[in-house]
Order: C-alpha cells, then sequence, then structure tokens
C-alpha cells in the first residue's frame, strides 16, 4: 500500500525537543493544514465545521525505520521501565504511523488555497498528514475505558520568568511546564535550548520551577 500526504502541516514545533508528548495538552499550540483549491478538496471539507475535534492520521517522519525494538522507554516513566511498543504511543513504531485528536478552530478558503486551522497539536512543524476525520463523542469516547500506567495527566511545573517574555508566552509557559526534557536527563543544574516558530529559548529547573533565562528571535 501507497500512502501519500495530503498535506504538511505547519506548527510551532521546528524540532522534536518540546513537542507535548499528547495532544490538547497545550492549546495555545496551533496548526495550520494548506490544501489546493481544487474540484476535490472544495468538496472534501464540506461538513468539517459541524465537528469539535478531528482526528489526524499523520507519519513520524523524523524517526528511522530501521531497528524498530519491541520494548521501548515511556518517557514519563524516566528511563526506568519498558514496555512493549504496542502498549505505548512511542513513535518508534514498525510503520511509523501517528494518530491524534485535536480541537478544530476554522477553515478559509482563500485565492489560492483551503487552508484548516486546529490547536492543541502535538505535531512537528512539516508532519505528513495522511487522513483527516470527525471526532464522533459517543464512538471514540468509552467512559469505563481504563489505562492504569497512564491513567493520570502529566504534572505542571511552575514556570519562572527571568527575562522579558514575548507575545507567545502562554504557549512557552504550557510546553515548559510539561517538562519536555529526555527522562533519563533530569540534571538539575543543566540549561536547555528550546526553539518554538522564530524564538530560542534558554531554560532550566530551579528550586520552584522552571526558569526561563532568556529569549531570542531567529531569523527564519
Amino acid at each position: 500500500m501507497t500512502l501519500e500526504p495530503l498535506c504538511f502541516i505547519r506548527t510551532a514545533f521546528v524540532e522534536k525537543f518540546g513537542v507535548p508528548r499528547q495532544s490538547l495538552l497545550v492549546t495555545e499550540a496551533i496548526g495550520e493544514m494548506v490544501f489546493p483549491k481544487n474540484d476535490f478538496y472544495a468538496e472534501a471539507f464540506r461538513g468539517i465545521e459541524t465537528f469539535t475535534h478531528l482526528w489526524l492520521t499523520f507519519e513520524f517522519h523524523q524517526v528511522s525505520s530501521e531497528n524498530v525494538q519491541a520494548l521501548v522507554r515511556p518517557p514519563r516513566f524516566e528511563g526506568k521501565m519498558k514496555l512493549g511498543v504496542f502498549a505505548t504511543r512511542s513513535p518508534h513504531r514498525p510503520n511509523r504511523l501517528g494518530l491524534s485528536v485535536v480541537k478544530f478552530e476554522k477553515i478559509e478558503e482563500r485565492k489560492e488555497a483551503i487552508h484548516l486551522f486546529v490547536s492543541g497539536v502535538d505535531l512537528v512543524d512539516g508532519t505528513p498528514i495522511l487522513d483527516i476525520k470527525p471526532y464522533i463523542p459517543y464512538a471514540d469516547s468509552v467512559l469505563d475505558a481504563k489505562a492504569p500506567l497512564f491513567s493520570e495527566p502529566p504534572v505542571r511545573i511552575p514556570v519562572i520568568w527571568k527575562c522579558e517574555a514575548p507575545s507567545e508566552k502562554e504557549l512557552i509557559e504550557n510546553v515548559i511546564a510539561l517538562d519536555p526534557r529526555p527522562g533519563h536527563q533530569k540534571d538539575d543544574e543543566t540549561s536547555y535550548g528550546l526553539t518554538l516558530n522564530h524564538l530560542n529559548i534558554r531554560f532550566r529547573k530551579a528550586q520552584d520551577g522552571f526558569e526561563i533565562l532568556e529569549v531570542i528571535g531567529l531569523n527564519r
């Protein structure tokens, strides 16, 4: 089977480091998908505005398809536990397919293209989108479903600004509050760099939370 991307989503996450580990955790994370303005796409989105959320099927395009392991280490366990890859949402999968539910924001039919906007994305900029489906609550939300190892949402750590905050303040805070550091690199004295859109953010873990040390604009 050959899969051709519908589009390549545009997001603030220009690198894997800092991407939320699940969708809808950072509501300020906007995704924009652009489609040709032709007869197919003009009709394919009819009725999509009646749904509040959508499923995106995508490819983990920055993950190697070689040496896929049956056991992986989920980040939230900080490298202390291995699980079977099919018992996790690890991107290191045999077919590199991912599935995310996102919030529908709007669709715009412009002069040259159709633009679909969603929020709560957990995708790297340029991720290939393979399919789009509506989220249907009665079918997609199972009230008595159980996931014992992942039953609690991630803890959000306080964020303290040590420099002037840019207009993207809320996006930056919510991304860093989720602790994007690798599970095996929890060195409190180490500072980290995170790139969002046109900004490079330096931060470190302190006693009271994460300190944002510097925000530098990049030429993109």
